[in-house]
């Protein structure tokens, strides 16, 4: 089974350096999640569908967290009751 892993900002400036990385990894099943819509524009350039929060976060074995410094805080509070 695929390890299932959610990433948070992948259409951001980190998100897409890590998204370009590991977009075509065998052995992972990866949800993108972005909220912009220069984000989302960014991962669609780049043939990736973007996975609502609320479904990639429970089912992810990984949450990986490529997001601005400021709202690291804000969002981790909000994602971690829905980690497993």
């Amino acid at each position: 089974m695929a390890t299932k892993i959610a990433l948070m900002g992948a259409g951001g400036k980190m998100g897409m350096r890590i998204s370009n990385n590991i977009k075509d990894l065998a052995g992972y099943d990866i949800a993108y999640v972005e909220v912009s819509d220069a984000g989302i524009a960014n991962l669609k350039g780049i043939g990736l569908a973007v996975t609502p929060e609320d479904e990639a976060v429970p089912q992810a074995d990984i949450v990986v967290l490529a997001l601005p410094d400021k709202l690291i805080g804000k969002i981790s509070n909000a994602i971690v009751p829905k980690m497993k």
